[in-house]
């Protein structure tokens, strides 16, 4: 095969051979053929457009969740809410909540807002908290936040991961995207690995 394409890419195949080169490598003479007459650019351009439209709706529902979050905490979108926001999403452990965590969430909760929070405060926002957690999710919460400020979501967030026992892998991937979501350095979390135990 790798002869042929050899000979294929100087020129020197017959053109009785059953490959040929294609836009996209060797591929059988008559599929090579098709793709060399077909115009890919509005494909590709469709394509992008389709994507570019994805997102734009999963970022808008994003936001939309957001702003329900913040209605049923009754919380703007200061730094005390983004910390509540944060354990709100570590609460859950794989497709469920965990109670453990809940519980804890809740305590910081009501210590850092000074609000009489229930429990069901705490689901209710966790229902609404992203499911699907990418490297992106948390950028928004960087803005307007002080580095200090920032590491109280961090150390919030990870208490609730830590409340049902050691981190798993899937925890400290949680972490790591909200750290990088929050613009912290490595220098600024010199302190947090002790909190954070292998």
């Amino acid at each position: 095969m790798l002869a042929l394409a050899l000979r294929l890419a100087s020129g020197s195949a017959r053109a009785d051979e059953p490959f040929a080169a294609g836009p996209f490598g060797v591929l059988p003479k008559p599929l090579a053929d098709f793709l060399r007459a077909v115009d890919f650019t509005p494909w590709i351009a469709g394509l992008i457009l389709l994507a570019t439209l994805a997102l734009w709706a999963f970022d808008r529902l994003r936001k939309r969740r957001r702003g329900v979050r913040q209605r049923i905490l009754d919380l703007g979108g200061g730094a005390r809410f983004r910390v509540v926001d944060a354990m709100c999403h570590a609460v859950w452990r794989g497709r469920a909540m965990d109670q453990n965590r809940l519980t804890r969430a809740l305590e910081i909760a009501r210590s850092t807002t000074d609000r009489a929070y229930t429990i069901d405060h705490i689901r209710e926002t966790a229902d609404r908290a992203d499911r699907l957690i990418l490297p992106m999710n948390f950028n928004w919460m960087r803005d307007g936040l002080t580095t200090r400020e920032k590491m109280v979501v961090v150390n919030a967030a990870v208490s609730v991961l830590l409340a049902d026992g050691p981190l798993t892998t899937t925890d400290r991937r949680f972490a790591a995207i909200l750290v990088r979501g929050l613009g912290l350095s490595r220098h600024d979390l010199r302190d947090l690995a002790r909190l954070m135990p292998a």
